[in-house]
């Protein structure tokens, strides 16, 4: 699963919550780096102040209308750094499942459920739901409704992994 599915999926205050993380000058010189066609047509000749707007434009447009994976990633990638202390926090209290956390297919509800309560005593519920969806922590639906009560809109969860993760699962080939 990818950015823009989650972007598209989650609703529009969770969705403002996301962009309202992710500082506007970084997602401008991020843009600015990855598409010099993005930023001329949405920041270049805009004071810094209109940059919250003009992202929401360029989310609405690219992301959602066009479909653009690489600019979700981006943000994605943007409001990680932004909320890097849950981030940290979650792969911290997901890694004590296994070490390779790509690996993971599923964390038990029980474990799942302490391991949100305790975020729940830094972090608000609605950071924890973006975290887990855009980083795809393997808890279950009944588990995220329970303890932060948010519905995750995305079928199937928890998502298969992807043909990369899986092919980084495989064993290598033996040599001869």
């Amino acid at each position: 699963m990818g950015a823009v599915e989650t972007i598209k999926a989650i609703e529009a205050a969770d969705l403002s919550t996301f962009l309202k993380d992710i500082p506007a000058d970084l997602v401008v010189r991020g843009v600015q780096a990855y598409s010099r066609p993005l930023f001329v047509r949405y920041f270049k000749g805009y004071r810094i102040q209109m940059a919250a707007k003009r992202v929401r434009e360029m989310v609405d447009h690219e992301v959602v209308g066009k479909g653009s994976e690489e600019l979700g990633q981006l943000l994605s990638t943007l409001w990680n750094r932004a909320n890097g202390r849950l981030y940290h926090a979650m792969y911290n209290k997901v890694r004590t499942v296994d070490e390779n956390v790509d690996r993971i297919e599923r964390i038990d509800d029980e474990k799942a459920e302490g391991f949100m309560a305790e975020l729940l005593g830094d972090h608000d519920a609605t950071r924890i739901y973006l975290c887990i969806l855009f980083n795809e922590v393997k808890f279950s639906k009944e588990a995220i409704e329970k303890k932060l009560g948010k519905k995750i809109p995305i079928d199937p969860w928890p998502p298969k992994p992807t043909p990369e993760e899986a092919q980084a699962e495989a064993p290598a080939p033996e040599s001869k």
